[in-house]
C-alpha cells in the first residue's frame, strides 16, 4: 500500500507540475497575442485555440488532486459541527462516499467522450493539431483525484482525512 501511494503520489507531482507549466504557457501565450495583436497588427494564429482547448484544461483538471490534498474543497459545515462524534463520523464518511461516486462518473463519463473524440480525425481550425488527446486531460484528472480518495479512506475514521481538513473553506 506504501508503494502505491508513493507511485501516486510521484505521478501526481508530475500532473500538477504540467497543470503549472500550461498556466504559465498560457499566460505567455496570451500576453504574447496582446502583444502581437497591438504593436504588429497580427495576433499568434493559433493561440486562442490552443489555450482554450489544450492549455486551460490542463491547467484546472490536472490540480483536482492537488486541491483536494491541500484541502480546498468547498464545505458546508453548520450542521455537522453540531453532531455527535459517532453521528459526525458517518456524515464524513457518506460525504466521501458520495464524493467518490461523483468522481467516479465523471472518470467514467469524460473518458467515454475522449474515446469518441481520439477517433475522430478533427484538428484544431488555425493549427493543425489534433483535438482529441485535448480529450484525455479532464479523465486523467478524475482518475487521479479518485485514486488520492481512495488513499484518504483509512484516514477518515482517524478524522485527519485531507476532504475534510482544516484548512478547507467552511461557511
Amino acid at each position: 500500500m506504501k508503494v502505491l501511494a508513493v507511485a501516486v503520489l510521484t505521478f501526481e507531482r508530475a500532473i500538477v507540475w504540467l497543470a503549472v507549466l500550461a498556466s504559465a504557457a498560457m499566460m505567455l501565450l496570451t500576453s504574447g497575442d496582446a502583444l502581437a495583436r497591438y504593436l504588429f497588427n497580427a495576433p499568434l494564429i493559433g493561440a486562442y485555440e490552443i489555450t482554450e482547448k489544450y492549455l486551460m484544461p490542463a491547467s484546472i483538471f490536472l490540480g483536482f488532486s492537488w486541491a483536494y490534498r491541500g484541502g480546498v474543497f468547498i464545505r458546508v459545515t453548520f450542521l455537522i459541527d453540531h453532531l455527535p462524534p459517532v453521528l459526525k463520523q458517518a456524515a464524513d464518511y457518506l460525504a466521501w462516499g458520495i464524493s467518490l461516486g461523483c468522481s467516479v462518473v465523471f472518470v467514467y463519463a469524460t473518458l467515454q467522450q475522449a474515446m469518441r473524440a481520439l477517433s475522430d480525425t478533427t484538428s484544431l481550425s488555425t493549427v493543425s493539431v489534433p483535438l482529441g488527446p485535448a480529450y484525455l486531460i479532464a479523465p486523467i484528472g478524475f482518475f487521479v483525484l479518485c485514486v488520492m480518495m481512495l488513499l484518504d479512506l483509512p484516514l477518515i475514521g482517524k478524522g485527519s482525512a485531507k476532504l475534510f481538513s482544516q484548512d478547507a473553506p467552511q461557511t
